[in-house]
Order: C-alpha cells, then sequence, then structure tokens
C-alpha cells in the first residue's frame, strides 16, 4: 500500500505566445488649416518620447488585472501591447489598457511570470518599448495539488487491488488442502487463513467465512507491513460460472510504512469483491457504498466515500484495463473530490500504461486530467491543468500492482513495441473453478509469432523418467502445453526446451518448469490382467484408489481408444468390461480405458490402463511396479513378443525353470527352483532369492535391463506348466509378487505367460 508521501515536481518549461493587441488613445480636436511655419535658427533637438506601464507587480493566480500604459505623446496615441512571456492569456484591450484574468499557477508557493512588452504611436513617431514583467502567485488551489490529489486516488485503489489479492490467494490456499494455513512471512512474521465452513459441504460456498490473520508480517503482496485481520464473507463462489463474490471487513486491520513501522495506518469500512475468470480473462471488480475510512495515529486522513474500480486482465493481448470511478474525501484539505474514468487505462501487462484518461475534480470545481504517454516518456503520466501539460514519474504514484500481470508487485516496464517477457506458468486464478487442468499454459508480454518446440521435453522428474505426449497450441500471447496421457496425481513433472518468438524475432527466455500435481484423490487400477481376446477381458479394480482429502469419492470408467467397451457398472469402484462387437475375434486393437476419481470439492485424476490383444497361445509379460521397488522402477511393463522368449529348460531337471526374454531394448529372466530338489508343479511356493534361498524356501529371480536383487523374498503360483514331447518347456503360466533386497519392500507384481492356452482372465 502506497504510504509513502510525494514530493513535487518542478514547473514544466511554458511557451511563450505572443499577441498583439492595438487601441488608439489620449485627446482629440477639431481640425485646423495648417500653416507654413517661419525659419527659425537650428536648436536642440526635442526628447524622445517615452513610455510606460503602471499596474501591480505581483498578483494572485485567477484574478483579474489591469495595465495602463502612458507616454509623453499627447492627442491622438495608438498603444501596442505584446505579451512576450509567461502563460498567454486573453487581454482585452480599451484605449491605453489592457485586462485579462492572470492564469492558474501550478504547484504550492510558486509564482509564474508573465511579461509584456508596451509601445506608443503618434503620427508615425513609435516610443522604444517598454518591459513590464508580473508574478502571479499560487493561492494552494485545487489544482495546485494535482499531484497530492492524483496519488491518493491511485494509491487507494492499489491498496484495495492488493487486499483483493490477498483474499484470492487465500481463497486458494483453502483450496488446496495440501496446503498450510501457516506462512511466515518475508520478515519473520505470520500469515494465517482460516476457513469456517458454515454449511459443511468440504468447499468454499456462499455464507462461509474467512479470516485472514497478519502477525507483524512483512507482506509481499500488500509490499508493508501488516497486522490485525481481514474477515472475508463469500457471498457466492459459482463453479459454472467461475466466480467469486465477497465482503470484506477492514474494521480490524492496519498496516505501516516500511521505512516508518511506527507510523500504523488503519482502515474502517467494508469492500465488495468479485472475482471471475474466462479460459482469456481474469477479473477483479472492487467497490463501496459506504465510506472506508484511512486513518494514521488513529486520526482519519483520507474518506473513500464511494468507489468502483476494476482491472481486466485478456491474457490472449496480454494486456491489462483499468476503470477507476470515485469520490473521495481528504481531511486535511477538507477538500471532497471526484475521480473519474473519461477512457478506461490500458496497457501491455507489467509496462506502464499508453492509453487512456481520468478526470479529478471538485464537484463545481477546479478540475484536471490524468493522461499516460505513449512510447516517449512512457515511465511518465501527464496532469493537465489549466490546458497545460506537466510530467511527473508513475512511480510517484504507484507501487506496480495496477499494473503487473495478477497483481505481481514487480518492476514495472516502460512501454515499448517490441517488449517480449515469459510471465512463466500460469497458476489457476480460482482453484476452487479450476482445480486440475491437465495442461501448463504460459503468459508472454505480446502474442505469439511462432515456437519452436523440436527439442520439448516433458517428462515424470525421476525413474523411469516417462515422457509425456503432448499438444503445443497458442493464443494470442497464451501458450498452452496439454499432455495426451493424464498425469499421475502427487508427481512432479519436468518440461523444458520451449523456445518462444514474436513478430520482432525476439526470443522469450524459457526457464526449466515444475508441475506437481495434486494428491488430494489418487487413482489406481488393478486387473485380472492387461491383455483380451474374444470373451477374455480382464475385470478392471479402482478400489486401491486413495481419497486423501475430502469425504467422497466418486469413480467413473470411461474408454478412450473408441472401439465399442461396455461397462458392467461405469460408476462402480469394480466392474466387468465386455466388447459385444468383436466377433470372430475381429477386434485385435489395443484398448484404453480411463478411470477418472474425483471428491466432492471437485478435485480429479485420472490414469489410464491399455489392454493389448492376444492371440492363443499366448506370450507375454506383465509388470506393475510399486514407487520405490528397483527392478521396475515404478513403471507398467507389458513385454509381448513371442520371438523374444527362449528357455534352456526341459524335463530332465524339473526342479528349475528358466525363462529369458530378450526383445531388443530390454532383457528379463525369471529363475525358479524347488524348495527340496523335487519337480515343480501347479501349485503356491514362498521364495528367497534364487539360488541362494534357505532350508525349506523355493528360489526365485526376476530380473532385468541390468537390476537385480541381492536378496530378495516372493510368492509365486505356478498356474499352468507343460512339457513338450520332447522334453522342452512348452508352456508356462506364473504370477508373482517379489520384494527386492528386504520384506515389506515396494512390490514388483507380475505375469509371465509362455505359449499359455488357458484363459488369460480366470
Amino acid at each position: 500500500m502506497n504510504t509513502s508521501p510525494f514530493s513535487l515536481r518542478n514547473l514544466c518549461v511554458l511557451i511563450a505566445t505572443l499577441f498583439v493587441l492595438t487601441a488608439c488613445g489620449g485627446g482629440g480636436g477639431g481640425s485646423t488649416t495648417p500653416t507654413t511655419p517661419a525659419p527659425t535658427n537650428p536648436t536642440t533637438p526635442p526628447p524622445a518620447p517615452t513610455v510606460n506601464i503602471s499596474g501591480p507587480g505581483n498578483v494572485a493566480e485567477k484574478t483579474p488585472v489591469t495595465l495602463t500604459g502612458s507616454s509623453s505623446f499627447t492627442g491622438n496615441v495608438t498603444y501596442t501591447w505584446t505579451q512576450t512571456g509567461g502563460t498567454p492569456v486573453q487581454p482585452v484591450a480599451n484605449g491605453n489598457t489592457i485586462t485579462f484574468t492572470s492564469p492558474g499557477v501550478f504547484g504550492i508557493n510558486v509564482s509564474d511570470y508573465m511579461e509584456f512588452t508596451l509601445v506608443a504611436t503618434k503620427d508615425g513617431v513609435s516610443t522604444d518599448p517598454i518591459w513590464f514583467t508580473l508574478y502571479v502567485e499560487s493561492q494552494n488551489t485545487f489544482e495546485d495539488n494535482a499531484e497530492y490529489f492524483t496519488t491518493a486516488g491511485f494509491s487507494a485503489k492499489e491498496s484495495y487491488l492488493q487486499i483483493a489479492e490477498v483474499v484470492r490467494q487465500a481463497v486458494n490456499r483453502i483450496a488446496q488442502p495440501d496446503t498450510a494455513a501457516r506462512a511466515v512471512c518475508y520478515n519473520g512474521g505470520e500469515e494465517t487463513t482460516t476457513h469456517t465452513d458454515t454449511d459443511d459441504n468440504g468447499m468454499i460456498s456462499a455464507t462461509d467465512n474467512i479470516r485472514i490473520t497478519f502477525n507483524d508480517c512483512s507482506s509481499p503482496i500488500l509490499d508493508t507491513y501488516a497486522f490485525g485481520y481481514l474477515d472475508v464473507t463469500v457471498t457466492e463462489a459459482s463453479l459454472a460460472n467461475k466466480t467469486l463474490n465477497a465482503l470484506i471487513s477492514l474494521d480490524n486491520f492496519s498496516v505501516s510504512d516500511e521505512f516508518d513501522r511506527d507510523t500504523i495506518i488503519s482502515s474502517q469500512g467494508e469492500l465488495e469483491l468479485q472475482l471471475s475468470e474466462t479460459d482469456t480473462t481474469r477479473n477483479y471488480a472492487i467497490s463501496n457504498s459506504q465510506p472506508v475510512v484511512f486513518s494514521v495515529l488513529n486520526i482519519p486522513f483520507i474518506s473513500i466515500d464511494s468507489s468502483s474500480f476494476s482491472k481486466t486482465q485478456n491474457l490472449n493481448l496480454a494486456k491489462y484495463t483499468l476503470e477507476l470511478n470515485a469520490q473521495i474525501t481528504e481531511f486535511l484539505s477538507q477538500s471532497t473530490f471526484n475521480v473519474t474514468t473519461n477512457t478506461p487505462l490500458s496497457g501491455f501487462l507489467g509496462e506502464f500504461p499508453n492509453q487512456g484518461e481520468l478526470s479529478i475534480g471538485q464537484p463545481g470545481g477546479e478540475s484536471f486530467r490524468v493522461q499516460p504517454n505513449n512510447i516517449i516518456d512512457s515511465d511518465m503520466l501527464k496532469l493537465i491543468v489549466n490546458g497545460q501539460t506537466y510530467r511527473t514519474r508513475w512511480s510517484e504514484y504507484v507501487e506496480g500492482t495496477l499494473f503487473g500481470f495478477d497483481n505481481a508487485n514487480q518492476y514495472t516496464n516502460e512501454y515499448r513495441i517490441d517488449n517480449f517477457v515469459n510471465f512463466g506458468q500460469l497458476t489457476s486464478f480460482l482453484q476452487f473453478s479450476n482445480i486440475e487442468a491437465p495442461v501448463l499454459k504460459l503468459l508472454m508480454s505480446r502474442p505469439i509469432d511462432r515456437v519452436d518446440i523440436s527439442s520439448l521435453t516433458f517428462r515424470l522428474d525421476g525413474f523411469p523418467y516417462t515422457t509425456v505426449p503432448t499438444e503445443v497450441t497458442t493464443d494470442g500471447a497464451l501458450l498452452t502445453v496439454t499432455p495426451l496421457v493424464p498425469l499421475k496425481a502427487g508427481m512432479t513433472y519436468s518440461i523444458y526446451g520451449i523456445d518462444v518468438f514474436s513478430e520482432f524475432g525476439q526470443a522469450a527466455y524459457m526457464s526449466f518448469l515444475d508441475i506437481t500435481t495434486s494428491d488430494a484423490v489418487i487413482p489406481n487400477i488393478t486387473a485380472t490382467s492387461r491383455a483380451y481376446r474374444q470373451d477374455d477381458y480382464p475385470t478392471l479394480d479402482a478400489s486401491a484408489s486413495e481419497l486423501n482429502a475430502g469425504s467422497n469419492l466418486t469413480i467413473l470408467w470411461t474408454e478412450v481408444s473408441n472401439v465399442g467397451v461396455v461397462f458392467a457398472d461405469a460408476s462402480a469402484a469394480i466392474t466387468a468390461i465386455s466388447l459385444p462387437n468383436n466377433v470372430n475375434d475381429s477386434v485385435t486393437a489395443d484398448i484404453k480405458i480411463r478411470l477418472t476419481v474425483s471428491n466432492e470439492s471437485g478435485r480429479t485424476a485420472q490414469e489410464d490402463i491399455t489392454l493389448s490383444h492376444q492371440p492363443s497361445p499366448a506370450s507375454y509379460i506383465s509388470l506393475v511396479s510399486a514407487e520405490g521397488d528397483y527392478i521396475g522402477q515404478g513403471a507398467l511393463w507389458f513385454l509381448n513378443q513371442p520371438i523374444a522368449f527362449s528357455s534352456e529348460s526341459t524335463n530332465q531337471t524339473p526342479s528349475e525353470l528358466v525363462l529369458n526374454y530378450n526383445g531388443g531394448s530390454s532383457s528379463w529372466w525369471m529363475n525358479i527352483q524347488s524348495a527340496d530338489g523335487s519337480p515343480l508343479a501347479i501349485g503356491e511356493y514362498s521364495a528367497q532369492r534364487w539360488p541362494f534361498q534357505g532350508p525349506g524356501f523355493a528360489g526365485f529371480d526376476f530380473s532385468g535391463d541390468g537390476r537385480g536383487c541381492n536378496e530378495l523374498t516372493a510368492d509365486f503360483e505356478i498356474i499352468e506348466l507343460a512339457y513338450a514331447s520332447n522334453g522342452d518347456l512348452a508352456q508356462l503360466s506364473v504370477d508373482f509378487t517379489q520384494y527386492c533386497e528386504y520384506a515389506g519392500a515396494p512390490p514388483l507384481r507380475g505375469q509371465v505367460r509362455f505359449n499359455s492356452s488357458m484363459r488369460i482372465n480366470p
């Protein structure tokens, strides 16, 4: 909040304008017959004619002035007045006098000058000009305080906007259950947000109360020290309309200047706040119909009697628009004045405005106008007082919140047509209205001309560093990166390698970006298998999905691949599927099914499962590796190249089974040995690491891609086992769970099928 006083600016140099007024003065008389004078002897020439000006040397601004001329001529004399300096006026000539109203003088305890010359002429003979200087003194009028009242108008509204931003961010914190209600301020103070859920619906809704408490908090949003609390009453929270309306009580809120902490500014009154958004706009509207009073050391100094203020951010154009209308009373000067938007102030986000006009004036009294500059002196505004233009820097009036993107209080750039910077990743404007948008949005300071994504990388930030396929689109200044597959809940992804260019060829700096998805709800799909064939389809199970926030988990199964999957119950945690149009095993394409889980607050997350068609007999390895499992690296694996399988096992060594898979880019192997040397058979086994298993335990080891366990425990079941007539291993089906290195380690669950003729899904 701008609490610092401002200093008056030096007056601009005025351009002198000349005017010439001609009037006749002096006596007259009747006509006489001229006579020829008698010759005379040479004498001393007569003295040169003279002229003089009488009038006040000092006058107050905007008062009547009369200047009177006189000369040594008698009779018919013509007086010619010329203004040669100072603010131009329009005098009225009457004989040897001129009258005019002294111009206004901008400033306090300052003066301006006016300069006139006078020439008297008679019968073609003119006097030398005489100069007269008149000083015009300011009278400390409303216009003289234009800078002060401009500061009052802008500072009050910037403070409103800063308070609105505090509330917006508090609402977003409440909507994120994994966000702490307490935050450490820059100086080590504390900001606390509490939410009273009056209807116990688990989300922000009408009649809810929010209290934002500041304990000696140096707030980066307010750019000052904050004390006390703001009470916020929600009047509307519409998910459909993407709107939040609220009343903000300022009665228990105060701040102090960063450089004068003992000067406490308190406030009293109530603000009406409306936040709204669309896909391409973000909007603030703040108003008060009853006075909001600010006091210094409990002495009122300014009252915002009534006001309406709006800030619209157009993300396509990267521009803001400001409208400000207010009636303000300043108690020190006992002045009430109006701020009126003639044309909305507008500019590019993060830059000074370059269009618009405000009028600031007393009802029925003096007024002045405020205008931004275009490119030249774009860091300055113009105060237009009495037709004269005075320039002064925006930084004397505002801190930058008015012009910053999402009210960021940061350095404001001068306006240039070739500015092109990256504002970075767009976070949700209203968290409750856009909970888990599966996109990354970046905002530039100008519309984007072209994008180079040849080096774009979007991947899981951790092994197996899964690369996410994406689609990149631009819409004006907006760049959107849309993952084409669901992101895993509660995980961090890294994005880099995007080059963005403006129409003038500037490249915006693109740093490494991270996205961490919410873990409020975490989908988890298991299935009897990830394979299918006609009349042999898996049962899908979402019962292991997690609900970390809220009380009600909603399930929805959908098909992504569009081959005609029918769900027995699309909203059940466990559902069977069928494919009625799969006749004669005619459907062989991969089937992609999506699980969407959500809570009552609208938090959503998704996970896909791909089902691969398998002929009969079937050969594949299906692995589900938990996060932290070393062998599977926390990933899903499905390996189904029949020619990649091989085995050295025969019925000559029936106590051992070895199965290898060499798929070129991926190699895996499984070793099984009975506990006592007896032939392996269909059944369940408990095992330790092969070939170092202890007495009474079968040996088991599933390894791959160069990763193996030093120690392991496992449970496995042989479901199918057959040898060919020549003794070679002919068929094998094994399901297993393996724990690498220690008991209770993250599991690796697998299904191994080799020339299996049994049903895929029991």
